[in-house]
């Protein structure tokens, strides 16, 4: 989300399964959310990148750039190969994530209200 909470990204969802059992038939394209997936459902070097050119191609038809600020884990790594027009990349500063984005724990805390009842 930005600054003042008024644009707010789909959720990115990594899961254990291509297509688990209770999506047979869905078209994960059309789902409110970024699906991906790897065996131990976590976040991966290829999961980031591909992200980033999805936002980056969604900034530039939507004509902005933003600055993306993210923390320091080891899989934020930006390819040699991936060219971002719109997006411009800013590592936190280490141990300070809690303190810089105080908005995580509300949002991690909703989501868990919201999805996990």
């Amino acid at each position: 989300m930005n600054a003042t909470r008024t644009e707010k990204l789909p959720l990115l969802f990594i899961h254990k399964y291509q297509t688990p059992r209770d999506m047979l038939g869905v078209d994960k394209s059309k789902l409110p959310v970024d699906y991906y997936w790897n065996t131990k459902a976590w976040m991966q070097v290829s999961i980031w990148n591909q992200y980033l050119i999805k936002l980056n191609q969604k900034m530039a038809r939507e004509n902005k750039n933003i600055l993306l600020l993210f923390d320091n884990a080891p899989v934020h790594i930006l390819d040699q190969a991936s060219i971002l027009t719109n997006i411009m990349l800013h590592h936190l500063p280490p141990n300070t994530t809690a303190h810089l984005q105080p908005a995580d724990a509300g949002i991690i805390n909703s989501f868990k209200v919201k999805y996990y009842k």
